[in-house]
């Protein structure tokens, strides 16, 4: 049975996951290790005896990705993530961390395996990975499912209108890909988004992430 862990990055609070199945072994999935030292993180990897097998980036935002370097002096995981996210991730206008504080910098030292170049898929524990680009919160923004598990990253956050005004966002994109969500529908997935809490994707309007919500 996999298991679903949250951390919440800091000091950006964004959601991190660690996907895991103790009856298969050690090994995990991360996803979007946001924080730069990743001391929660790995004090929960060391509890639980895991290592990483796999990294997933959802998008190129410093927030998703600052414990990525950090993480891989620790262990050595390919980083899987969009082409685009593979170049968007070197440029600190791109990745949005020359906002935070001036400077900016990320480069990832390590292997990338593209969702492209996987061609969209993956097999872990028997189970099928299944990715989908979905631009428009970012160009290099993707979305994913496992088992009954779709992980959104910022493209769809419960109860928020998708953020679109950074570098290479697009409402008509975040239109296309909401419309690729919406087809998802009667799955039974719970979400796993980049910000706040799970939801079940059966039970929302999606429409939200493009509309936003009315306060009456």
């Amino acid at each position: 049975m996999l298991i679903i862990h949250r951390i919440i990055n800091i000091p950006v609070p964004s959601n991190s996951y660690v996907i895991f199945d103790k009856a298969a072994g050690r090994d995990c999935i991360i996803i979007d290790p946001g924080t730069k030292n990743n001391e929660e993180l790995i004090e929960f990897l060391g509890k639980e005896n895991l290592v990483p097998r796999f990294i997933v980036l959802t998008h190129e935002h410093f927030d998703h990705c600052w414990g990525v370097n950090h993480l891989l002096e620790q262990y050595q995981a390919p980083i899987i993530c969009s082409q685009s996210c593979s170049e968007a991730i070197k440029s600190a206008k791109r990745n949005c961390s020359v906002f935070y504080d001036n400077r900016g910098a990320f480069v990832i030292i390590s292997y990338t395996l593209t969702v492209e170049r996987l061609n969209f898929t993956l097999n872990m524990w028997g189970k099928n990975v299944k990715f989908y680009l979905t631009p428009g919160h970012t160009e290099a923004s993707i979305c994913f499912k496992i088992d009954r598990y779709l992980f959104t990253g910022d493209t769809l956050i419960k109860n928020e209108k998708t953020v679109t005004k950074l570098p290479t966002g697009s409402v008509e994109k975040l239109k296309e890909s909401i419309g690729l969500l919406t087809g998802l529908q009667g799955s039974k997935l719970v979400v796993y988004p980049g910000h706040g809490e799970s939801f079940d994707l059966n039970e929302y309007d999606l429409s939200i992430s493009l509309n936003g919500i009315i306060n009456v």
